[in-house]
């Protein structure tokens, strides 16, 4: 690949099921895709877990690949100055979509610093929502409530009583943004639709379940030894409303593994692209044309992202359809 043209990926999304799971996420799947039991998450961009689990390339040179396997080939060039990941053959980012249709479990994941010390990778997880859709009354909670703290937490659960007010609970609406740094305890309520960008590490400690049965019908595993050397009591939580302006890229955050830049409307001209990093260009709605240096490439539908590569061509782009469009960029920076 030449460094000086950028170059376009158009990846597979992978289906996960989740016994939390619906059927939202359907519209974004064609047909052979769908999976049997409710389906929670679409994996996007992915070199998380499992070989089935990576994004596979469906267009250009390399299509039938996955991008483990290009980045393994040509890692400098697929990554510039975004590197990071937990193995030389990691994207530094997961991209994925979640359809709660019921809550989730009350969870935790390790920072990178706990992550290799519990010999689990070299990066933990922090993470960040974006709420598509959101019923009246959805909640998420994260973090600890007023006189709380995890020995609390888990003798409450020991002892079979309800922890429903042991975590703060936000109320959330279409467009919000929340942060959820590692170390935080928090569970996505039933409800609501939503982005997830996180590092690449798939390490959950679970603990609190409620009555949820896994796919083979006995209650699901919890880690809670585990979790309290993870879970912090107060950490920096961040909620930011949705109080974007029309036909503009904004950005929405800044944090040590990504940044995230928005735009809803309709948009005609360059993207706002890092020249020396790649980054993932999302059409959370709406439809795009995607044009590199003046030449038609690619169309991008509602639900689908493309992997952009370093390189000084100008990518742009003109909707087709008004929508909601996402830029999420890999950060380096010392920790």
């Amino acid at each position: 690949m030449s460094s000086d043209l950028r170059t376009i990926l158009k990846l597979s999304a992978t289906a996960v099921e989740k016994p939390w799971g619906g059927r939202k996420l359907e519209r974004f799947l064609s047909a052979d895709q769908l999976p049997e039991g409710p389906l929670g998450e679409v994996w996007l961009v992915s070199t998380v877990g499992a070989q089935e689990s990576h994004s596979m390339i469906l267009n250009g040179p390399h299509a039938g690949k996955s991008l483990s396997e290009l980045i393994e080939e040509d890692r400098s060039q697929v990554l510039g100055r975004s590197v990071g990941g937990s193995s030389a053959n990691d994207y530094p980012l997961l991209f994925k979509l979640i359809d709660a249709d019921s809550d989730l479990s009350v969870q935790v994941h390790p920072g990178d610093s706990l992550a290799q010390e519990m010999g689990l990778g070299e990066t933990g997880k922090e993470e960040t929502w974006l709420i598509l859709e959101a019923e009246p009354g959805s909640t998420v909670r994260a973090g600890f409530a007023d006189g709380w703290d995890l020995d609390r937490l888990l003798a409450t659960i020991r002892a079979g009583s309800d922890v429903e007010s042991a975590l703060q609970k936000f109320e959330v609406k279409r467009g919000d943004l929340i942060h959820i740094p590692p170390g935080t305890v928090h569970s996505i309520g039933a409800g609501i639709l939503l982005a997830e960008i996180q590092q690449p590490s798939d390490v959950t400690f679970r603990i609190y379940d409620g009555e949820t049965l896994g796919s083979d019908g006995l209650p699901r595993e919890l880690h809670l030894d585990q979790a309290s050397r993870v879970a912090q009591i107060d950490p920096p939580l961040l909620k930011v409303a949705a109080t974007l302006e029309s036909d503009r890229w904004q950005s929405r955050i800044s944090v040590n593994p990504y940044q995230i830049e928005e735009l809803r409307g309709r948009w005609s001209g360059d993207l706002p692209l890092p020249e020396k990093s790649s980054c993932i260009f999302c059409a959370l709605e709406g439809q795009a044309r995607l044009s590199l240096d003046g030449e038609e490439i690619d169309v991008i539908a509602s639900g689908e992202a493309r992997l952009v590569l370093p390189g000084e061509a100008k990518l742009s782009m003109d909707t087709l359809k008004e929508g909601w469009f996402a830029i999420f960029s890999p950060l380096n920076r010392p920790r």
